[in-house]
C-alpha cells in the first residue's frame, strides 16, 4: 500500500489507543504518552518501507525489485524494527527525564509490535506480493484485492482531520482528500461514479468527526478501513469467477497456473486481469478488462497503451465481462535457458510473477504485471553482455516455479 495509507490507519490506531488507556497520572504525562503512541503507529507502520534506503542506494533495477519488500517486509524484520523503535523511545524518555508506567509501557511495545506487523497484512493485499514467514517460508504471497493505492483509505480516515490537534496536521489530512481527487481526475483512471462516491464518503467521515465523540469518530473510521477490504475481498472472489467462466475456460487444452487480479482504484466492479497459462512447452500471459456487471464502461488505464512486451491479439473474444488486450506467448524451454544463462534473468525471476522475454535486439525480459509504457520501465532490464549480475540475490522462490519446473 501507499505510505499514506499507512500513516493514516497508523495514526488512528495511535489516536484511538492513547484515548482508551487507562488515565495518565498528570496532564503532562498522558501528552507525552499520546505524542510516544502516535509515533509509534505512525513511525511503525511506515518502517517496512525502510528497505528502500539500501534498495535505492544501488542504480541496479534487479536491486530494488529483489530488496524492496524484502527482509523487512518479514515478521522476523517487524519484530526487530519494534524493538528497535522501543529502544528509541527509551532512550528518548532517559535523555528527558520523563518515565512511563508499567501499563504505559504494555500498550507501547504493543502497538510497537502491531504498526508494522499491519504494514505487512496491508502490502499484502494487493499484486507486489510479501513472504512474510521468511526463512521458514520464502515463497511469495499475493492478495490481489486492493490498488496498490487506494484513495478510499484516505476518505475513510477523513475524522483525522478534527482529531489532530496540530492545525498543520489537520491540513495535510484535509490535503491528501483534496490530492486525492486532484489524482482522480488528473490520470483519467477513475470512473466519474467512483469518484462521486470516494466525495460522499469523504464528507460523511468528515462530519462524522466533527460531530461525534472522539472514540466513536476513531471506530467509525476503522470500521469503514475494515468495511472496504471487505468490499474489496469479496469483489476479488466475484472476479476470479468472471475471470475463469469467461477467459480460462475458453480455450482447449490450455491449463491456468495464475490470475493476477487488481482492481482499479476506488473501484470494485473494475479489474485487470493477466492469465498465466500453459501447454507443453509453451505459456502465455493474457491481459484483459474483467467487469463484475456486463458493458459497464472501465477506465482503461494504460492497458491499452504500447508496451514494452511484444504482445500479440489475443486469441479470445471480447464477451460482456471481459475486454482481451493482448497476450505474450513463449517457450517454457527458452525462459528456462535464459535463467540458466543469464544471472540478470535468474534474479529477476525471483520477483517476475508474469515474466516475458525478447530475444530480438536489446534483448530485454521484464514482468508483465507492472509493464505500462513503451521503454523499459522499472520491472524490465535489458540484457547486457556481459550480464551485470546483482552483488546479492536473496532467497524468495521464483514465483513462476511452475514454469521453470
Amino acid at each position: 500500500m501507499d505510505n499514506v495509507t499507512h500513516t493514516l490507519i497508523g495514526a488512528l490506531i495511535g489516536e484511538g489507543a492513547a484515548r482508551i488507556a487507562s488515565p495518565a497520572v498528570s496532564e503532562r504525562a498522558a501528552v507525552i504518552r499520546r505524542a510516544l503512541f502516535l509515533g509509534v503507529m505512525i513511525v511503525g507502520s511506515n518502517l517496512p518501507d525502510s528497505d528502500l534506503v539500501y534498495s535505492l542506494g544501488d542504480d541496479s533495477k534487479l536491486s530494488y525489485l529483489l530488496e524492496h519488500r524484502g527482509h523487512t517486509h518479514t515478521v522476523v524484520g517487524a519484530i526487530v524494527g519494534s524493538v528497535v523503535m522501543l529502544g528509541a523511545c527509551a532512550l528518548g524518555l532517559r535523555l528527558r527525564n520523563r518515565r512511563l508506567s508499567s501499563r504505559d509501557w504494555i500498550w507501547l511495545a504493543a502497538l510497537a509490535l502491531v504498526a508494522p506487523l499491519l504494514h505487512l497484512a496491508m502490502d499484502a493485499l494487493n499484486t507486489y506480493g510479501v513472504h512474510p514467514w521468511w526463512p521458514i517460508d520464502n515463497r511469495w504471497s499475493y492478495g490481489d484485492s486492493v490498488f496498490i493505492v487506494e484513495p478510499l483509505f484516505w476518505a475513510a480516515a477523513a475524522p483525522l482531520a478534527f482529531l489532530f490537534r496540530s492545525l498543520l496536521a489537520r491540513g495535510l489530512v484535509v490535503s491528501c482528500l483534496l490530492l486525492a481527487i486532484y489524482l482522480a481526475f488528473a490520470t483519467g483512471i477513475v470512473a466519474g461514479g467512483s469518484i462521486a462516491a470516494f466525495c460522499l464518503l469523504a464528507l460523511a467521515m468528515l462530519a462524522i468527526g466533527r460531530i461525534a465523540r472522539p472514540g466513536t469518530a476513531i471506530i467509525a473510521a476503522l470500521t469503514t478501513c475494515f468495511a472496504i477490504c471487505a468490499v474489496f475481498l469479496v469483489a476479488h472472489r466475484q472476479a476470479i469467477a468472471r475471470v475463469d467462466s469467461d477467459g480460462a475456460s475458453q480455450l482447449a487444452g490450455w491449463r491456468t497456473l495464475d490470475r493476477v487480479l487488481t482492481p482499479l482504484p476506488m473501484n470494485p466492479l473494475c479489474w485487470e486481469a493477466i492469465l498465466v497459462q500453459e501447454q507443453g512447452d509453451r505459456y502465455a500471459l493474457r491481459r484483459a478488462l474483467a467487469s463484475l456487471v456486463p458493458d459497464i464502461r472501465c477506465p482503461a488505464r494504460s492497458i491499452d497503451r504500447p508496451v514494452t512486451a511484444p504482445l500479440e491479439p489475443a486469441e479470445m473474444p471480447d464477451t460482456p465481462y471481459l475486454r482481451w488486450h493482448g497476450q505474450f506467448t513463449g517457450s517454457r524451454e527458452q525462459l528456462r535457458a535464459l535463467a540458466a544463462s543469464s544471472c540478470e534473468v535468474a534474479a529477476l525471476l525471483r520477483f517476475a510473477r508474469t515474466p516475458w522475454f525478447r530475444e530480438s535486439e536489446p534483448r530485454i525480459a521484464g514482468d508483465l504485471r507492472y509493464d505500462r509504457e513503451p521503454e523499459p520501465g522499472f520491472a524490465e532490464i535489458v540484457l547486457t553482455r556481459p550480464p551485470r549480475c546483482p552483488a546479492y540475490v536473496p532467497p524468495w522462490v521464483p514465483p513462476r516455479l511452475d514454469l521453470l519446473g
